[in-house]
């Protein structure tokens, strides 16, 4: 008899619990599920169609970029990249919102490519799973003007005989050229007596030079009994190799009663190895 009570009070507990817990099982929201797609990118725009090589230069021409994304978790990142010296430069070290747009002063890419921007979606583990490009190139529809050497300047008055006769001469020079295309490039060279032209520029990461600068060349002692030193400077398009503007510069050689150095001129020029290190003006 105790038994039965004891078995009919359990059944009842039994039921007591299972509806409350059915209760709270109706009360409880319901949980969301969890996305198992990756995100992705759907939109990266720019507000600008082209560029003048001028107006690049210049440091005054700006672009909006604007992009929209789906699916962006904290578990994924979203990064802005411009293309400098053929390499990703990140534009800025925080995480991009989802849907969103940045302006940015346009910068060369130290190279002949037009500004080129990515916007990649990276995981935890720093794989990009997503990416979209956008190019902003030349403008090439307008006549562009003919290119001038507006200044093309040395920052001594002189070069050391012993130090062109040992390799050693560095001469500083500053430039500004004005309506440069876009295949063009500035060359720095040295003139012979025997008439034939030599490069005096000094290795770097790339062949393009800014149309504004300045840098170090190397020129050689022409012959024992040279006077001075011709250093040229040409704006030269390398896609069919016009030379739109040239320029010379005439340094005295300084002797100051030095030992007559034993110099050895190359009977043919060079390889065409890019030398001067020229820095952007601000």
């Amino acid at each position: 008899m105790h038994l039965k009570k004891s078995l009919r009070g359990l059944i009842w507990l039994v039921v007591i619990v299972s509806i409350a817990a059915s209760g709270i099982a109706m009360l409880a929201p319901k949980a969301q599920r969890v996305d198992p797609l990756p995100p992705a990118i759907l939109s990266f725009t720019s507000d600008a169609r082209t560029i003048t090589v001028e107006a690049l230069e210049s440091g005054a021409a700006q672009i909006a970029l604007s992009w929209q994304t789906v699916g962006l978790t904290d578990d994924y990142s979203l990064r802005l990249f411009a293309l400098v010296l053929g390499d990703w430069t990140p534009l800025t070290d925080q995480n991009l919102p989802p849907i969103g747009s940045a302006r940015l002063v346009v910068q060369p890419s130290q190279d002949f490519n037009p500004p080129t921007y990515r916007l990649a979606l990276f995981d935890r583990q720093g794989r990009a799973i997503s990416q979209h490009i956008v190019t902003l190139p030349f403008d090439t529809t307008m006549p562009l003007p003919t290119p001038q050497i507006v200044s093309f300047e040395a920052a001594v008055g002189g070069v050391d005989f012993v130090e062109l006769g040992q390799n050693r001469a560095r001469i500083p020079v500053s430039w500004r050229v004005r309506g440069r295309a876009p295949t063009a490039n500035l060359v720095f060279e040295q003139l012979l007596p025997d008439g034939r032209a030599i490069s005096v520029e000094l290795p770097r990461l790339s062949r393009w030079v800014p149309s504004a600068g300045e840098g170090v060349v190397a020129p050689i002692l022409p012959s024992n009994e040279a006077l001075n030193i011709q250093l040229r400077l040409r704006v030269v398009d390398l896609a069919n190799d016009t030379v739109y503007a040239e320029q010379v510069i005439n340094l005295p050689i300084i002797r100051g009663g030095a030992p007559i150095p034993t110099v050895a001129v190359p009977v043919a020029p060079p390889a065409p190895v890019v030398l001067a290190s020229p820095t952007p003006a601000n």
